[in-house]
């Protein structure tokens, strides 16, 4: 069985993924903000298999390189936090629009300090409203307004998978995109539970059958063709190793 780290799985999409994985025998590493926030989960999660807490604020740069080490060799991470912060959100630790910070920095520096720790998959979480982001290397996390600054997020995150793909040879690498599910970021008129969500994120972390690239679940979806532009790719993943650094 596989040792699989998500990141923000106290609740929600992730904690509903932990929960399946632990159910078929995997050990998860679950993550949160703060070891408050986190131990109670853990101690419940406990009860259905092997788990433990990894804790850092992904909103803060400086933080990553310890979560890093408190992760250590992993077969799967999936990149599972993100926010919709709300308007006039206070900025990151590093002074960046928090949404972009949280979903979309936090997950490619992290992902560059444990590539050479990671053994088989990199899951990063899409979104339906990836197609109407905006994923422009020169303008990186300028929107404030939060649907856009999600949407742009969510943009990013798609081109992170490819990119990293390319990067990463080795492991089987994608996004997944979760369906509009009733969580704390979602309306409450989203059609999906959570728990459909989190199916299709244990599926990309440990089915057999996942391909990697951008799916549903097991099923490959339309990349929007504005993100699946290699050069594109590859100029966001430099900007960002150059604002991560």
């Amino acid at each position: 069985m596989a040792t699989i780290c998500i990141t923000g799985s106290t609740d929600g999409i992730g904690r509903s993924a932990a929960e399946l994985l632990l159910g078929q025998g995997h050990r998860v590493l679950v993550h949160a903000r703060s070891e408050a926030r986190g131990r109670p989960v853990v101690d419940e999660l406990g009860r259905a298999g092997e788990v433990a807490l990894v804790v850092g604020d992904l909103a803060d740069l400086g933080q990553l390189p310890h979560l890093a080490d408190a992760i250590g060799e992993v077969d799967v991470l999936v990149h599972n936090a993100g926010i919709w912060a709300r308007a006039g959100a206070a900025r990151s630790a590093q002074g960046f629009e928090p949404t972009f910070a949280v979903n979309v920095l936090a997950p490619h520096r992290l992902t560059a300090l444990l590539q050479d720790r990671i053994r088989g998959r990199l899951v990063f979480l899409g979104s339906g409203m990836a197609g109407s982001g905006d994923a422009d290397p020169e303008h990186l996390g300028e929107a404030t307004e939060p649907r856009r600054a999600y949407a742009d997020s969510k943009a990013l995150d798609v081109v992170l998978a490819l990119g990293w793909a390319r990067r990463l040879p080795a492991l089987r690498v994608g996004a997944v995109d979760p369906g509009w599910v009733r969580t704390k970021l979602a309306s409450p008129g989203a059609p999906g539970e959570v728990g459909s969500g989190g199916r299709r994120v244990a599926e990309a972390a440990a089915g057999e059958d996942w391909p990697g690239g951008y799916t549903a679940g097991r099923r490959a979806v339309r990349v929007p063709p504005a993100l699946e532009s290699e050069p594109l790719q590859d100029a966001v993943l430099t900007a960002l190793d150059r604002l991560t650094s």
